[in-house]
């Protein structure tokens, strides 16, 4: 357990290296829609998740436990924007494993692991993403290849969509077979390698964090062999991340490539001591049916709020091409209480102390004319603004009738409600634009 509040900590601490903590205490799109005060918002970006890692090793009890997972859930509160998948997985990873017999633990992580990987690959299998030149597969790749300055490799890039799937469906299956745990661990190295070195080294992490569970006998970690080889993959895993990790044009700044180096480190170090570790899981263990059982319904429950239209958020949807509005495999704008989709515009004039509260990069993307954002992003912000005397002019958007683009709605403007953050916070307008989720 105290190994994926770690990888909590990484996550968060990768987002402060790379935005800073002038926006810890900013709070104006909570993904939970309950904002915080400042103070609030910004100690449970900072200090929540460091005391959730130090009341794990020092309190085992079980009261050490139930606060642990509730420092996760103050932490959660206080996220805004979105919530990404890794930090659903690691949150509920560790709420399982506070309340589960340690012998468990290893079953929960593999079952956890090949329902992640499994629903994954099923909701990529859609037109968007296999076919179409907007694909988040083709995009994602042939923008990577850009930043590393290599040429146009049409075919990978083509192969792509189908490849990510594929390796996603092997990973999962290989999971679920017993002896086959190793293998399955080779494949998601790779691919979580591939993943990091693009620029999500945050999923990668907790993913391996899971890993090492797995292979952890009755919950210890203890790889075998001598510490050179962990020390020395580290290194490795750092160097290379340090030479091939790119997530920007340009050059990277002394700060980015330490940055990209310490990923890499704790990486390698992960993927070592998972190798080095011992056989997997023991599944004749008491009650470790039920647990796999408990964990695939879950899972398929969660594909299925996806399916239906209910959520697209933390569902180990991303960059799956699925977007949040019609004529895109799903067609959620049917259902009746689906959020709806706000345009905003700039006002006359912008004050000074509004942009203290909102960040005022976030302030551009929610208000260009390609965009809309979620109706509970819309409400947090209306509310920043008319406290500085001033308004966003949400209008409500609506499908065009045969059309591929999001227009002004023809019925009434109501106004934008408090909701979850379940769609995303920021989707473009025309259906004809790349959306990477």
């Amino acid at each position: 357990m105290a190994l994926i509040v770690a990888a909590l900590l990484f996550h968060q601490v990768n987002r402060l290296w790379e935005y800073g903590f002038a926006g810890a205490g900013q709070h104006y799109a909570p993904v939970f829609g309950i904002r915080l005060p400042r103070r609030a918002a910004a100690a449970g970006q900072l200090a929540a998740l460091p005391a959730a890692l130090i009341v794990t090793l020092t309190i085992p009890s079980l009261a050490g436990r139930a606060a642990v997972v509730l420092l996760i859930a103050f932490w959660m509160l206080a996220t805004q924007v979105r919530l990404s998948d890794h930090c659903w997985l690691g949150a509920v990873a560790a709420a399982a494993m506070a309340f589960a017999p340690r012998p468990l633990h290893a079953v929960v992580a593999e079952a956890m692991l090949a329902g992640v990987y499994l629903t994954a690959a099923l909701l990529k299998i859609n037109g968007e993403y296999l076919f179409t030149e907007r694909s988040a597969g083709r995009v994602a790749t042939a923008h990577y290849l850009r930043l590393l300055g290599l040429p146009d490799l049409p075919r990978l890039v083509s192969a792509a969509p189908a490849l990510v799937i594929v390796v996603e469906l092997l990973t999962g299956a290989l999971v679920c077979i017993p002896g086959a745990e190793r293998w399955a661990l080779g494949l998601a190295i790779l691919m979580h390698l591939a993943f990091g070195v693009s620029g999500n080294y945050p999923f990668s992490v907790v993913a391996l964090a899971l890993w090492v569970t797995v292979f952890s006998s009755d919950g210890r970690i203890e790889p075998a062999g001598s510490a050179w080889a962990l020390w020395a993959t580290a290194l490795l895993v750092g160097l290379l991340s340090m030479a091939a990790g790119r997530t920007a044009r340009g050059r990277r700044s002394p700060g980015w490539l330490m940055k990209d180096f310490f990923q890499g480190m704790v990486y390698g170090t992960l993927c070592a001591t998972a190798f080095l570790s011992a056989p997997g899981p023991d599944r004749s263990a008491p009650w470790a049916p039920l647990a796999c059982g408990l964990v695939a319904l879950a899972f398929a429950v969660n594909f299925l709020l996806v399916v239906t239209g209910i959520k697209l958020e933390w569902s180990f949807a991303m960059f799956t091409s699925l977007r949040p509005f019609g004529r895109s495999w799903l067609e959620r704008h049917r259902l009746r209480e689906w959020p709806r989709y706000y345009a905003l515009s700039l006002p006359a004039r912008i004050p000074k102390t509004l942009l203290h509260e909102v960040d005022p990069t976030f302030v551009y993307l929610a208000t260009r004319d390609e965009n809309v954002v979620h109706e509970g992003v819309a409400h947090g912000l209306e509310a920043v603004a008319r406290k500085h005397d001033v308004t966003f002019a949400p209008r409500v958007m609506a499908i065009a009738a045969g059309g591929r683009d999001l227009v002004p709605a023809e019925s009434q403007q109501p106004p934008p409600r408090r909701r979850f953050l379940n769609y995303p916070a920021v989707v473009p307008r025309s259906l004809d634009r790349r959306y990477l989720a």
